[in-house]
């Protein structure tokens, strides 16, 4: 039986025309190369999956973390305000032997206004207590004396952690997360103080809340492993604690994160696995691509040679003569059919490469504007400026007039830093800008170090690029006077012109660095981006010739000069 179906189906293939015979046998070559190509487009199309949504959960989980690392600064940020206030200090300090009045008079007048402006930044606070360890009396919620939380849990098991920086405390069995520290100027003064602020637990964690899609899930545990706060689909696992111990449990892909200085570690979990739903698209197209080919070979074997190899000889010389650099050739076709299309489709691709070639300079002086902008827009002046006015008038009004100074020097620096949105200003705003960030550093380094400032008052009316000075300076403390091991260090700042363009330089007596580092750091193959950002920035806007230069010698210091063209602001709006 099997001999005469051989025979048969033998005599049937010898009585195809040879045609038919090409096609077959090309069919059944093709077929296995197709259908391996197919299921590894399928296996490669469910590691792309797998590989995206792993690095997307990744990236979502790293921005939560990073978003509420800021809050916490925040509000360790409003902590220091607290605890390093004079006049708190002084009020809790003082001995008022038989003056209660006049005690309940300090704290309504003095300590309950700053210790109620926190919560006015902040909407996650919900209360600031200071514990004092002396004879006082419980002031609302905000003064309460050290006696009274002794026996509490959260500050028995943690009083040998407190001190001059914040400890987060959470409390899962009562909901609550306190930012707990010492009073420095109290310590002082012989009285300890210990400061409390209560955190929203909701809010606290609510960078975490929407983060989670189908299928996934988030944990927040503590040191010991403990989940203290779950979102999405994590409610559903009991067994918790194998996702803080493992990467992979129960089918899912787990990703962690250590949310520093909290002693809490944030996991989310994501499905291993791909359903083939996932996968309907590509399987279709698979088939659809065999389906195709199928139906086409035979077509091609009839007409390919007639109708096919003579436009793709004339296509294939073409992309010859632009693989060897001619791109100035015409490629044009009067046919109808695919081919056709596909000749005159690269001849309109070689057409728009030479304008995108063209126009890539201008392409990428543009997007470096926008991220400027964005930037910039990234920040609401008036907001910033009412807060700032607000600090300065607190400052006034309880006489800290150090406090006042820095904040009037922030505001200004603000202010000519926003620029209004714009990228160009006189080089006499752009020192102004300067001087009020080292008025600002003056003050955060005790007036450690000297500056020269010495600018040619002929050069205050050119166009500069805005922020170019103040990476320059800010790298020079950092790097340089900061490092120093005695001595005063300075910084000078000298502004000249030449005969076509405006020279500006920032030197400093730092401990300098050697000639190869020298030469990297105005580029992005250094560990810092701000000279090779601003280098980037003037080479974009002003052409290659013009940038950031840096000499520097080990133990003598930085010369970091930055040329840039004499164009005057006034003759080139009227130009």
């Amino acid at each position: 039986m099997s001999h005469r179906i051989r025979n048969h189906l033998g005599r049937r293939f010898r009585d195809l025309s040879l045609i038919r015979k090409i096609m077959f046998i090309y069919i059944s070559i093709s077929a296995l190369p197709i259908l391996i190509l197919g299921i590894a487009l399928v296996s490669q199309e469910g590691r792309t999956l797998r590989i995206s949504a792993r690095s997307a959960v990744r990236q979502t989980l790293m921005q939560s973390t990073a978003q509420m690392l800021s809050d916490i600064r925040v509000y360790d940020n409003l902590a220091n305000y607290v605890a390093y206030n004079q006049s708190v200090s002084d009020v809790l300090s003082s001995n008022y032997n038989g003056r209660s009045f006049e005690l309940y008079e300090q704290l309504n007048k003095t300590v309950d206004p700053i210790l109620t402006s926190p919560t006015y930044f902040s909407h996650g606070i919900n209360g600031i207590t200071i514990y004092v360890d002396r004879d006082i009396p419980e002031h609302g919620d905000s003064i309460a004396p050290l006696s009274s939380i002794k026996d509490k849990k959260w500050y028995r098991d943690n009083r040998a952690d407190f001190g001059a920086a914040s400890v987060i405390l959470i409390d899962k069995k009562e909901d609550k997360v306190r930012l707990v520290r010492t009073m420095p100027l109290m310590e002082q003064n012989g009285v300890t103080g210990i400061l409390c602020l209560e955190l929203d637990y909701n809010d606290f964690f609510g960078e975490y809340k929407d983060i989670c899609g189908k299928g996934q899930g988030l944990f927040v545990f503590n040191k010991d492993g403990e989940a203290i706060y779950r979102a999405g689909e994590a409610g559903k696992i009991k067994n918790s604690g194998a996702y803080f111990k493992r990467e992979t449990y129960d089918g899912h892909y787990i990703v962690k994160r250590r949310i520093s200085g909290t002693g809490l570690t944030a996991a989310i979990y994501t499905g291993i696995g791909f359903s083939p739903a996932q996968h309907k698209t590509v399987i279709l197209a698979f088939l659809a691509y065999i389906a195709i080919v199928a139906s086409t070979l035979y077509i091609a074997s009839v007409l390919f040679n007639h109708y096919v190899v003579e436009d793709i000889s004339a296509l294939g010389k073409n992309m010859v003569e632009v693989g060897k650099g001619n791109r100035t050739l015409t490629v044009k076709s009067d046919s109808a059919d695919e081919i056709g299309d596909l000749i005159r489709g690269f001849g309109s691709m070689l057409d728009e490469e030479n304008v995108l070639i063209k126009e890539n300079y201008e392409n990428k002086l543009a997007l470096r504007k926008s991220e400027m902008k964005a930037l910039q827009a990234q920040i609401n002046p008036h907001f910033l400026y009412n807060s700032l006015s607000l600090i300065n008038w607190k400052a006034i009004e309880v006489g800290a007039d150090d406090i006042s100074r820095i904040t009037l020097a922030l505001s200004n620096f603000y202010r000519t830093s926003l620029n209004r949105g714009k990228n160009v200003l006189t080089i006499e705003k752009e020192i102004e800008n300067v001087k009020s960030y080292i008025a600002i550093q003056l003050y955060m380094h005790d007036n450690s170090f000297d500056t020269v400032i010495d600018i040619d008052e002929e050069i205050l009316p050119y166009e500069t690029l805005n922020l170019i000075l103040q990476p320059l300076v800010e790298n020079a403390i950092d790097h340089g006077i900061d490092m120093k091991e005695s001595g005063r260090g300075y910084i000078k700042i000298i502004g000249r012109q030449n005969q076509d363009t405006i020279v500006l330089t920032v030197s400093d007596d730092g401990v300098g660095m050697d000639e190869e580092t020298a030469e990297k750091i105005t580029t992005f193959k250094s560990h810092g981006y701000g000279l090779a950002n601003v280098n980037e920035r003037i080479k974009l806007f002003y052409g290659e010739k013009y940038g950031v230069k840096v000499k520097s010698r080990v133990g003598f210091g930085t010369i970091c000069t930055i040329t840039i063209p004499k164009i005057h602001i006034k003759d080139k709006n009227q130009t």
